[in-house]
């Protein structure tokens, strides 16, 4: 049977409006997370509750969803900054631990303030200053990860040295009430690390943490991981990840993702260009799609990652060939369910929108 050239120019073009640019498109139903908010963040709690964290404007809020991401909460206001950072990945942060949820929020005024709430309970605790009295934390990045039982590590840019920024970290061995002196991970040897990207920080029950982040060095934004062995008292010379580089004399805005799967094996998703790559610390990175703004999760069944695409949101679950399309709207983050399930969260039209990826 012969098709004339109209014929077929109509169906590859329906196939296009239909898949979008560059996936698939995925069937699952999103769910409205809350009706305004921007740069939300998700964990999952031991109960397999979602907890989702964003911000609007100065204040800070959170929302909870009971039925595997279902349905969510009204939006509770937990806290307000002044001149809290908000916007290209910035915005407050959110993990939980055996007994505690816990939310970081950085602002420009140079704090981070960190609120915890007990398993069980409403009323979310006065907030305390990660860095005690310090006030260096300008750029408002800040990174969360929950280790055994109670213990919480952070990680953020900090610019008491020389006014320029490097990566500190702290931890917390009572569910972020109190916390460790700062600690400098890593220092720059020409001044200061790429200022305006968000570090990523990943931990496991054994003491292991991990912090990545991007560099500037000899003229490249490339980007680089430290880890600790020792529960984030100490850390190693940090190490650049992937063969190539990036000669860039300006900030991406793009700081990537860290994560650890079940045996303690660490994979990063970042961007190089305009390009998303998955690597693993000491192997050479694979090429995923073009993008930008990726997060990145490690499940029993392979790794997920997600990634702004234009106007898109893309997905690349294990096993599959290219991308699918989740939906619209900007910087996905993701989490992954006690059934193995992953749930995305992201900012659309002003609004905080959630999907089970397939």
């Amino acid at each position: 049977m012969k098709y004339s050239l109209t014929a077929v120019c109509f169906v590859l073009l329906t196939a296009f409006l239909y898949f979008g640019f560059s996936g698939k498109k995925s069937s699952s139903t999103i769910i409205t997370v809350s009706t305004f908010g921007k740069q939300p963040t998700v964990t999952i709690d031991k109960a397999n509750n979602v907890k989702v964290v964003f911000g609007q404007g100065e204040e800070i809020f959170y929302t909870i969803s009971k039925d595997l991401g279902k349905s969510f909460t009204s939006p509770q206001r937990i806290g307000k900054q002044t001149k809290l950072a908000l916007g290209m990945t910035r915005g407050p942060q959110i993990t939980t631990t055996k007994d505690f949820t816990i939310v970081a929020a950085a602002d420009h005024t140079g704090k981070i303030m960190v609120y915890r709430l007990k398993n069980n309970k409403s009323k979310w605790s006065q907030p305390v200053n990660i860095l005690n009295s310090d006030t260096t934390a300008k750029e408002g990045f800040i990174a969360l990860a929950s280790g055994k039982d109670n213990v919480v590590y952070a990680a953020w840019l900090d610019m008491r040295i020389a006014d320029k920024n490097n990566i500190f970290s702290s931890y917390s061995l009572d569910g972020g009430k109190t916390w460790s002196k700062s600690k400098l991970v890593y220092k720059a040897p020409e001044g200061g690390i790429c200022p305006c990207c968000r570090p990523s920080i990943t931990a496991d029950q054994k003491g292991n943490v991990y912090v990545m982040f991007r560099n500037e060095l000899k003229g490249s934004r490339d980007m680089y991981v430290a880890h600790s062995k020792d529960s984030g008292k100490t850390f190693s010379p940090a190490q650049k990840l992937g063969l190539g580089t990036w000669t860039l004399k300006a900030c991406p805005m793009d700081g990537g993702a860290i994560a650890m799967d079940a045996s303690s094996k660490v994979g990063t998703s970042w961007r190089r260009e305009n390009t998303i790559y998955y690597a693993e610390p000491g192997s050479l990175e694979q090429k995923i799609a073009e993008g930008k703004a990726s997060s990145l999760v490690k499940t029993l069944k392979g790794n997920y990652i997600v990634w702004q695409q234009g106007n898109n949101i893309m997905s690349l679950p294990p096993g599959k060939i290219g991308p699918e399309v989740l939906g619209t709207g900007i910087y996905p983050r993701l989490a992954t369910l006690l059934n193995q399930q992953v749930l995305s969260v992201w900012e659309k039209e002003g609004k905080i929108v959630a999907k089970i990826l397939p």
